[in-house]
């Protein structure tokens, strides 16, 4: 038995990881059901709440996690952006208090590996915001996560997507704009460049961010794509 829901446990992981809420879900309650003390299955579950809205029953998971487990940093980080997205601020700076004196920190910067816990958490909520419409508050958690991290250029990438879906081009082209070049590697940023440029009736501009992630990657369909986008009637025979 003891088995099974280990199984069960990192199935569970493995659909969180891949943003499979649903399917997460079901297999923690699964888990809790027969183990109810399993304080990290628990906070995970209270993860997929907030991600969904579900605030209370968040925050009730979260803080079941911290009894069960009272020095839980993932559980104290989790509750605290809880707190401050409800803006209940003086809870969430008691609880950052707490996470400092856990750690034994003396300075007053949150640890590299927090700030990263904590930017990927405001980018998950920001994408929530984004596939309901909601660019406005995406957009407000995309810079929460930047003001945390400014080098996560897949962050800023969406940042600069949700500019665009929400009307504002110039800022959208800023932020795609230092995106590209951040890391050359990550060819999102460049694509993105390009839909930005032809959605300011730039197609010069926009075939040139194509073409140069074609150079990079002759095989992107996406780019490949685009480019057709700005081929004339007569060119594309």
């Amino acid at each position: 038995m003891t088995h099974s829901i280990q199984q069960m446990v990192e199935s569970g992981k493995e659909h969180f990881e891949h943003k499979e809420y649903a399917k997460a879900e079901h297999c923690f309650k699964t888990v809790l059901a027969k183990q109810p003390n399993y304080a990290d299955v628990v906070n995970l579950l209270g993860v997929i709440y907030h991600i969904e809205g579900k605030f209370d029953s968040a925050m009730e998971l979260f803080e079941r996690s911290l009894k069960i487990n009272p020095r839980y940093t993932e559980a104290i980080l989790n509750l605290a952006v809880l707190y401050n997205d409800l803006g209940r601020y003086k809870d969430a700076k008691k609880l950052y208090t707490q996470l400092r004196n856990n750690q034994s920190v003396k300075h007053k910067h949150i640890e590299p590996v927090l700030k990263g816990k904590l930017s990927n958490l405001h980018a998950d909520i920001g994408d929530i915001y984004r596939n309901l419409g909601l660019f406005n508050y995406a957009i407000e958690e995309y810079k929460k996560a930047l003001g945390l991290n400014p080098q996560y250029v897949d962050i800023k990438t969406k940042l600069g997507i949700a500019y665009r879906e929400n009307k504002q081009l110039k800022e959208s082209l800023l932020e795609l704009t230092e995106a590209s070049k951040m890391d050359s590697r990550y060819i999102t940023s460049k694509i993105q460049l390009g839909v930005t440029y032809y959605s300011l009736g730039k197609m010069n501009d926009a075939k040139k961010s194509w073409n140069a992630v074609l150079h990079k990657e002759p095989e992107n369909e996406f780019a490949k794509m685009y480019l057709k986008l700005c081929e004339k009637p007569e060119d594309q025979g």
